[in-house]
């Protein structure tokens, strides 16, 4: 059977069987947003994300700085959603001989302004000569109280994110467009793009009452259906409810795209989605409430239909980008 019949997460759950080792300190391991470790006086949140040039990003649309800061803001995004706080971080590069020595470095600018804004020690990590490419791996250890998994949902709790969604879409959309004239290209376009290229991770400002959460790195329904599969329940979300920036709504407008769609599928906003008793929350947007049973859309006038867990899968999408950074302003 070949990856891109499975993807992704077809291949994940096939390793899973292979990795299943007990440990008396190992609480949660593959399958989260990160591993979970307790020693007797603390709890570890280990998280490790790869970005890849041709599969994450391509040089011609981001600068070196831009991309140490994506590198650890990613990881930051995958502690956040178990719940804890960003500790210590270790780089793996695989680094081109074609590549100047001020590039590097402007790869570790991008990853200490990050770190500083949350208090990250860059601890460490390796270097090699690649053939093909550049590569970034990254390893970012936490600590938490209170590990939240994506299991604990229940039907009767909300659902709730932490900020507008699809910009990140709809930035990446703008930079694979090739050709929107210069004097097309609006304070819009330039926002949606810097979210795409430097998004910005939040914790919760309380994780009391949450019982899952999850990041939105792949799309919001992908997203869901990985609680909703954790958790054994359903979901039902109310389009009218979920939050668009006027950013997207008007760049949208302007290609006549539906802006709920970049919401819904387009993945790499890195807030955060969770679940919650609380009818109402001051640092989130309740969306849509877990039930039983069943995965819908629901209207304004309440008519419902089923969703599938649609978002981007690595080795079944494939997308490229080709704008060039300068069309729209940035400087190396």
């Amino acid at each position: 059977m070949r990856l891109s019949e499975i993807g992704e997460f077809g291949l994940i759950d096939n390793l899973k069987d292979l990795c299943k080792i007990k440990k008396r300190d190992l609480i949660a391991g593959i399958g989260d947003d990160a591993a979970v470790v307790k020693s007797r006086s603390k709890t570890f949140l280990l998280a490790s994300d790869m970005l890849l040039e041709g599969v994450h990003f391509n040089l011609s649309f981001t600068t070196f700085y831009q991309l140490g800061y994506k590198t650890l803001a990613v990881n930051v995004s995958d502690i956040f959603a178990m719940g804890g706080k960003p500790k210590y971080f270790l780089l793996n590069l695989g680094v081109p001989q074609t590549c100047a020595l001020q590039d590097i470095k402007e790869i570790y600018r991008g990853l200490n302004a990050i770190a500083k804004k949350f208090g990250i020690a860059i601890v460490g990590g390796d270097t090699c000569a690649s053939k093909k490419g550049l590569i970034l791996s990254g390893t970012l250890i936490g600590e938490t109280g209170y590990a939240i998994m994506r299991q604990g949902a229940l039907p009767g709790d909300g659902i709730f994110v932490t900020g507008a969604l699809g910009d990140s879409a709809m930035g990446f959309e703008l930079l694979k467009k090739t050709r929107t004239k210069k004097s097309e290209i609006g304070t819009s376009h330039i926002t949606l793009i810097k979210r795409h290229l430097m998004p910005e991770p939040a914790p919760l400002k309380s994780t009391s009452g949450v019982t899952s959460m999850i990041d939105i790195s792949d799309g919001l329904l992908i997203d869901l259906s990985h609680i909703c599969d954790q958790s054994n329940v359903g979901a039902v979300i109310y389009k009218e409810m979920v939050p668009l920036s006027k950013e997207l709504i008007d760049v949208a407008k302007k290609l006549r795209k539906d802006p709920l769609e970049y919401a819904l599928k387009g993945g790499e906003d890195y807030l955060l989605l969770f679940t919650s008793p609380d009818k109402i929350r001051k640092d989130a947007v309740k969306i849509g409430d877990i039930v039983s049973k069943g995965r819908y859309l629901a209207d304004s006038k309440g008519r419902r239909e089923r969703f599938k867990a649609e978002g981007y899968e690595h080795f079944k999408n494939k997308q490229t980008a080709c704008r060039f950074l300068k069309d729209y302003g940035f400087q190396r």
